[in-house]
C-alpha cells in the first residue's frame, strides 16, 4: 500500500515538474528583470550623413520568415528620423541567442532600395538587445 501511495505521489510530482516547465517555455522562472521598456531602432542616411525620408519600411525575421511589426511604440519627439524596429513587446519573437531580422526600406526622393541585417535576442532574457548591425542605415 505505502509503495502504492509513493509510486502515485511519484507520478503526481513528475507531472506538476513537466506542467511548469512547459509553462515557462524553458526559460528560467527565478530570473529578476528591471522595469525599463527597450526598443530598437535605426536611422537612414545619405552617404553625406544627412537624414533621408523612407517607405515601405519591412522588418522580416529571417529565422522564422515572419515580419516584425514593432509593438507599442512611443515617440520622442525628439527623433522623427528613427524608425523602430522592434521593443520588448516584441521579444517572444526573437531567440534567446538572437536572431538575424532583414530590415528594408525605400528612398521616397531616389526610389532606391536598401537593407541591412541586424541580430536582435530576446526569448528568455528580460529585454531585447540588439547583438550586432548598424544603428544607421546607409543609402550610397
Amino acid at each position: 500500500m505505502i509503495n502504492k501511495i509513493t509510486s502515485l505521489f511519484c507520478l503526481i510530482a513528475i507531472g506538476f515538474a513537466g506542467c511548469k516547465e512547459n509553462k515557462n517555455s524553458g526559460c528560467d522562472a527565478q530570473q529578476l528583470c528591471t522595469q525599463e521598456f527597450r526598443s530598437l531602432g535605426v536611422m537612414f542616411t545619405d552617404k553625406n550623413g544627412d537624414n533621408v525620408t523612407v517607405k515601405d519600411l519591412t522588418i522580416i525575421n529571417q529565422r522564422t520568415g515572419k515580419a516584425i511589426v514593432p509593438k507599442n511604440t512611443i515617440d520622442p519627439g525628439f527623433s522623427p528620423n528613427m524608425h523602430y524596429i522592434a521593443t520588448d513587446s516584441n521579444k517572444d519573437e526573437f531567440s534567446t541567442n538572437g536572431d538575424d531580422v532583414k530590415v528594408t526600406a525605400t528612398s521616397t526622393t531616389t526610389n532606391k532600395t536598401v537593407s541591412a541585417i541586424i541580430k536582435i535576442s530576446g526569448g528568455c532574457d528580460c529585454h531585447i538587445s540588439k547583438i550586432a548591425g548598424p544603428d544607421k542605415i546607409v543609402f550610397e
